[in-house]
């Protein structure tokens, strides 16, 4: 096990180029990750390569690098075990087959781009997919008070790097909409953030609930809209690039809508099932023809 934390550790510093790192603030348009390199990707590629030149010449660190790949192409199905540490010829030619697989340069040997790999894929295979709640809107006392709850998606899309649920509560006495939101980053660990948002109304008729925008989260302006009929919750982000946290955020406008998280739950699975049928290496049955990859 402790050899397993160590080439994991490992591989991360050499693929420090790539690290990532959140903003202070953790709303919904700063919980997603922001590159903390502007170097072009060959810088980073060259840098890591002389990094991992330089690990080769301790026996005991590249021993312990070796073993952490070791283990990921195990657990890909790539058929190692035990872990020797050793880049034996059967390591190599895991190496081979699974960058093959995978679309990179068949050396047999580590690399960075081997290794940025790896560590994608066991994201992969290792990000949680949780069941979020279901969505629930009451409108019955339009004219005083609204409350719903739901789990928000890209209208372009999900993605599962960050999760949102949230129950929003509008008073139309107080002129507030209060939006709680938990967060769930999908990073290399796991982090859950609570955040609240609390938006003054500018208009509230028979129809619709508009919010001002509200500007009390890092790098973003959102505004949230509830339509009455059809029901429809939507949340406006403007990412905005600016001096300090924000600086490497580039400017974009996203549209969020608040839907069923069961119905999210079952896309982000079926989204994961087939990534890992991507990954995972089946050996063939004797007998049977080989897949074209």
């Amino acid at each position: 096990m402790a050899r397993f934390f160590i080439s994991c550790v490992l591989v991360v510093c050499i693929l420090s180029g790539t690290q990532i790192l959140y903003p202070m603030g953790w709303a919904m348009a700063s919980d997603k990750p922001i590159a903390n390199s502007p170097q072009p990707s060959s810088v980073i590629s060259q840098k890591a390569d002389k990094e991992l030149a330089a690990l080769r010449q301790n026996p005991e660190e590249f021993r312990a690098l070796v073993t952490g790949v070791q283990i990921f192409l195990g657990r890909f199905g790539y058929g190692l075990g035990p872990y020797t540490g050793q880049l034996d010829q059967a390591t190599k030619d895991a190496l081979r087959a699974y960058q093959k697989k995978t679309g990179l340069s068949e050396t047999g040997d580590i690399n960075f781009h081997t290794l940025r790999r790896l560590t994608e894929d066991d994201s992969v295979l290792s990000r949680i997919v949780p069941f979020l709640p279901a969505q629930v809107a009451r409108l019955e006392e339009w004219d005083k008070w609204v409350e719903a709850q739901g789990s928000w998606m890209l209208k372009e899309g999900n993605t599962d790097d960050v999760l949102h649920t949230s129950r929003i509560s509008c008073m139309r006495e107080f002129q507030r909409c209060i939006d709680s939101t938990a967060s769930l980053v999908n990073a290399s660990v796991p982090q859950l953030k609570v955040h609240t948002h609390v938006y003054d109304i500018k208009e509230w008729d028979d129809d619709k609930i508009v919010s001002f925008p509200y500007d009390g989260e890092a790098c973003a302006l959102s505004i949230l809209r509830i339509s009455r009929k059809p029901t429809v919750i939507t949340r406006f982000v403007t990412l905005q690039g600016k001096p300090g946290i924000c600086a490497k955020v580039k400017a974009d406008d996203q549209q969020y809508l608040l839907k069923d998280g069961q119905e999210i739950y079952q896309s982000l699975k079926m989204q994961k099932a087939s990534a890992i049928q991507q990954i995972l290496q089946v050996a063939q049955q004797p007998g049977r023809p080989s897949k074209k990859e």
